[in-house]
């Protein structure tokens, strides 16, 4: 087994380099990435529908969003990948930018019906589902195609994104646009993880 693929407490979403991140030979429980223009006040977290680490922590991250300081803005980002699809990043872009308010119930929707009910995000069929469970009071697909332009551009963003904190397994957290953490930083540890991003999240301050 290629062990730069084993992911303590995350869901793989390209091959690791080195389990901890290392600046100047110093080992650190995160990563420090060059300060991302326009996430300084931002606290993001990177998902993907299909892994289970990100369904497991979803309630840490809910409570994260309600517990952070007034100046901080707290936001969801899809890793796009093979396994959720390109139509669910577009879904989510469409929601982000026309109904932000079903964003929270969209994600988990999206986790139970990918790990518990076999629904396809990758599928306009299966989203469409989705966004019914969801109760968006328009069709998804047609949300999507009817703000092709913004969607495309949101989408870009997140590829992005995600570049630029070189984020490699979900659950990611990103603050300040220059501190990541992942569950894989803690072994798994979620009390630990907790502790650690907000700790992250007070040195940013």
């Amino acid at each position: 087994m290629d062990r730069r693929r084993i992911v303590l407490g995350g869901c793989a979403t390209v091959a690791a380099p080195q389990l901890l991140a290392q600046t100047n030979q110093e080992v650190k429980p995160y990563l420090q990435v060059t300060p991302v223009p326009g996430e300084e006040k931002t606290v993001r977290v990177f998902f993907a529908a299909m892994c289970p680490y990100s369904k497991s922590y979803l309630q840490f991250f809910r409570n994260l969003a309600k517990t952070l300081p007034s100046d901080k803005i707290f936001a969801y980002s899809p890793v796009v990948n093979i396994a959720d699809g390109t139509p669910f990043a577009l879904s989510f872009a469409a929601i982000e930018l026309r109904y932000p308010q079903f964003l929270d119930v969209f994600v988990e929707a999206s986790m139970v019906a990918a790990q518990d009910k076999g629904i396809s995000t990758a599928s306009w069929p299966g989203l469409e589902r989705i966004g019914q469970a969801t109760r968006l009071p328009v069709s998804l697909p047609k949300l999507v195609l009817d703000n092709e332009d913004s969607v495309k551009k949101k989408y870009a963003r997140y590829i992005d994104l995600r570049a630029d904190l070189q984020i490699i397994n979900t659950p990611a957290v990103a603050v300040a646009g220059t501190y990541v953490v992942t569950p894989e930083f803690t072994r798994g540890d979620a009390a630990l993880f907790s502790q650690l991003v907000n700790g992250i999240i007070s040195m940013a301050r």
